[in-house]
């Protein structure tokens, strides 16, 4: 995942575009996949989030997945 070009896509994501993505970043650290750049990219998110005011958008989609890892499908 490149981080620069994250950067530039957080600002012009909608908002269910950015829940999905957030879900995607818990499976990975969850799983210990791409841990430094998924830790990095939900920083970057959360960042986002707050920008826009949404803070719960994100605690929604983190606390989703991280009571329910099964919904996780990284394969």
């Amino acid at each position: 995942m490149k981080i620069e070009k994250l950067e530039r896509a957080l600002g012009r994501m909608s908002d269910k575009a950015l829940m999905r993505f957030i879900k995607r970043c818990v499976c990975k650290t969850l799983a210990g996949v791409g841990d430094g750049d998924a830790r990095e990219a939900l920083d970057m998110v959360y960042v986002e989030c707050s920008r826009r005011g949404k803070e719960r958008l994100y605690d929604t989609a983190y606390a989703l997945i991280s009571h329910h890892p099964e919904r996780c499908d990284l394969h």
